[in-house]
């Protein structure tokens, strides 16, 4: 009887550790940035030494949104630096954001579900081609209005300047492919 019991308490350790495991190992790439972020909590990082320069950037990173929105891309939209921000764009936002890239626009995976969840702007429109690449930079790096949260602490400057590339390629080809249409 002893034997049964310790063999049956035995699983059920075993169940209890595979079931807390199963959430790490189907977590998507996107989520990182979605449990706990600073919008839900309130707790932002600690600030960084005084004139220290993050890894892959050339500078000290922004502090402000507004600080952000003023830079200028220095990174020129060669073919690389689009595809390497679609790659970006593909694994960090598209799940909310969607194919930005396809006309009609559907939203991403994570913004259609039965809960009504709203669905991530659909940054290929050609009303964001009034917005400078600072802004895109910024919203990229600190988040959007509601509930998109910021990648700065993710992405290198150029990944953020790559991204904006992607973006900037992709409401080019639609605007042009809207014009065609008429």
């Amino acid at each position: 009887m002893a034997a049964k019991q310790v063999i049956f308490g035995t699983l059920v350790i075993a169940a209890l550790l595979v079931g807390a495991q199963a959430g790490d190992a189907f977590a998507l790439p996107f989520n990182d940035d979605m449990v706990d972020n600073q919008k839900r909590t309130g707790v932002i990082m600690r600030a960084a030494p005084k004139d220290s320069v993050p890894v892959g950037f050339e500078k000290p990173m922004p502090k402000s949104k507004a600080e952000a929105g003023a830079l200028t891309n220095p990174v020129p939209a060669s073919p690389v630096s689009v595809q390497s921000g679609e790659r970006l764009f593909r694994v960090n936002c598209y799940p909310c954001h969607g194919d930005v890239s396809k006309l009609p626009y559907q939203p991403g995976p994570v913004a259609v579900n039965s809960k009504g969840t709203i669905p991530g702007m659909d940054i290929g429109n050609k009303i964001y081609l009034d917005k400078t690449d600072g802004y895109l930079y910024a919203t990229i790096h600190f988040g959007g209005l509601v509930i998109m949260s910021g990648l700065g602490w993710k992405l290198s400057d150029g990944e953020h300047w790559d991204i904006v590339n992607y973006v900037r390629d992709v409401q080019r080809s639609r605007a042009a492919a809207e014009k065609s249409q008429q």
